[in-house]
């Protein structure tokens, strides 16, 4: 009786690990990652970079920006460092996108409420005035200014 138990766990055990085959696990990378369209995603800027040189960070305040169907775009900063009490600034303005593939990006208008020390609000705001193009990678969004020599790097919510 022993016997027929051990050959039954045993059978068991053998079909239970063959069930358990992990080779048809496909475990995604960023370049499986579907490319999110411009328009209506949220978007949260996590650099400032120089073409070849490098990123540095985005300073004391986050900040998001949406584009929307209707050639609008809009957003908002927010402290992340130093005076956490300072409020908020939001800012708005239209774009274009031309069938060449060129961001066309008019004079934002904003809200300038006691900017934090550090912060890069005016820097942003000056860079999407300059922007010239865009490319979408997965959920990454790099905007190209000054000529293409410098991006904003912002990743989807």
């Amino acid at each position: 009786m022993k016997s027929r138990h051990l050959i039954l766990f045993g059978l068991i055990l053998i079909f239970g690990l063959n069930a358990c085959d992990d080779t048809n696990v496909v475990i995604p990378d960023e370049t499986d990652i579907p490319d999110k369209p411009l328009v209506d995603t949220q978007w949260v800027l996590q650099f400032f970079e120089i073409v070849g040189e490098g990123e540095t960070d985005i300073g004391s305040q986050t900040i998001d920006l949406k584009f929307t169907e209707d050639g609008r775009l809009w957003g908002k900063a927010k402290t992340i460092k130093g005076d956490l009490d300072v409020p908020g600034n939001s800012y708005g303005s239209t774009y274009e996108v031309k069938d060449d593939g060129t961001l066309h990006i008019n004079t934002a208008g904003s809200t300038y409420v006691g900017l934090p020390s550090g912060s890069r609000y005016i820097e942003y705001l000056d860079a999407l005035r300059k922007s010239s193009s865009y490319e979408i990678e997965g959920d990454k969004l790099r905007i190209f200014y000054d000529e293409g020599t410098k991006t904003l790097i912002f990743e989807a919510e």
